[in-house]
């Protein structure tokens, strides 16, 4: 009988900050032999997913003996998340005030013109789990025919929160579990970008910034940037297509830089590069206005819901804007900028605390939530 994979992740996009339990089976040789061992070999790609053959070297192996119910239990946790990291600097070929990134002319991310792909935000993970004992001559065996492949994931630098709800998988999945992330795949005009910020917020002519949306399909085709006045009357509009030109990609392909991209959305992001947005700084008409932000497919669909970036108008008591900037859930980038005095004293004594571990003596891994 054939290693199986008997218990995985519920859906393929993974937050490295979750357990990532696979639990693998194979009755005939648990039963039959001694000394068995259950194999993983880990694959993790910053590029395309990995091709995995006989001759295939793994970025790391793992072991672990069957349990009492006779399976293997893997959490891949601790060693995924070592894999990806925050961007903090631009992708090749994105720009900054129309000079393309490279290696000789790195910028930051935060200062990107309109598009830039992933550095380190996202990996591909692919894992083969072997089976090893000893038979009857005593001999160490690790047959390359018991070998299950899983299905290749798309991991990224998020985590969960302990109110973000579990998705429990039904009928043949029903010990899978996940988190359902079809919300931030830019399908619906209901679906997010990548952010814990309210949907409006507030920035200075001045500030930079981005947004972060993941990109697992070709849904996006461009993300229309509406400009309004301080009476919000409609001065213009404009189309960010997501090509290479702009520093995404034309061509869907399964390059992990291009499911994971950041856009340049605030005030100093557009006066580095569009005209449109520049004559409405010199004319005076955006201060006090605000700026939309809206994704959509090849069909004009809205395919985000609206996120409102209200320009602040200049501070007249003197007070200096504070800028600040933070690593969100999703492992992009959240801004807000503090324009007046404001000062709250709060004090706190924290402790530690563990989390209650899932099952690992059963026939499948359950999370105890």
């Amino acid at each position: 009988m054939a290693t199986l994979i008997e218990q995985k992740p519920l859906y393929t996009q993974l937050p490295v900050g979750q357990e990532v339990i696979f639990v693998v089976s194979n009755s005939t040789i648990v039963s039959g032999f001694t000394n068995v061992r259950f194999l993983a070999d880990v694959y993790i790609s910053d590029n395309t997913p990995s091709s995995i053959t006989t001759t295939s070297t793994p970025t790391a192996t793992f072991k672990t003996t069957p349990n009492n119910a006779g399976v293997g239990i893997f959490d891949f946790k601790q060693v995924v998340e070592n894999y990806v990291s925050a961007d903090n600097m631009a992708f090749n070929f994105s720009e900054y005030k129309g000079v393309s990134t490279t290696d000789d002319t790195p910028h930051p991310l935060h200062l990107i013109d309109k598009y830039s792909r992933n550095k380190k935000a996202a990996r591909w993970l692919t894992i083969q789990f072997k089976i090893q004992y000893t038979d009857a001559s005593d001999d160490v065996v690790t047959p390359e025919v018991e070998f299950a492949v899983s299905v290749d994931y798309q991991l990224f630098n998020g985590y969960l929160k302990y109110s973000d709800i579990l998705t429990m998988g039904t009928g043949s999945t029903a010990s899978n579990f996940g988190y359902d992330l079809s919300n931030y795949n830019l399908s619906a005009q209901t679906d997010s970008f990548l952010t814990n910020a309210p949907a409006t917020q507030y920035a200075n002519l001045e500030d930079y910034g981005t947004l972060a949306l993941l990109a697992p399909n070709d849904n996006l085709e461009y993300i229309r940037l509406q400009y309004k006045d301080s009476s919000g009357s409609q001065i213009g509009t404009e189309n960010i297509d997501k090509t290479f030109s702009n520093g995404a990609y034309t061509n869907f392909s399964t390059e992990i830089s291009e499911r994971f991209l950041y856009f340049g959305c605030f005030p100093a992001n557009l006066q580095n590069w569009s005209s449109t947005f520049q004559a409405l700084v010199s004319a005076g008409t955006i201060q006090g206005g605000s700026i939309n932000v809206v994704a959509f497919d090849d069909s004009s669909n809205k395919i985000s819901k609206q996120y409102t970036i209200n320009i602040n108008c200049p501070n007249l008591k003197g007070y200096e804007s504070i800028r600040l900037c933070w690593l969100n859930q999703w492992g992009a980038w959240d801004y807000y900028t503090f324009t007046q005095k404001s000062v709250r004293s709060i004090s706190t004594k924290g402790s530690k605390y563990q989390q209650l571990a899932g099952s690992w003596n059963e026939k499948t891994y359950r999370v105890d939530r």
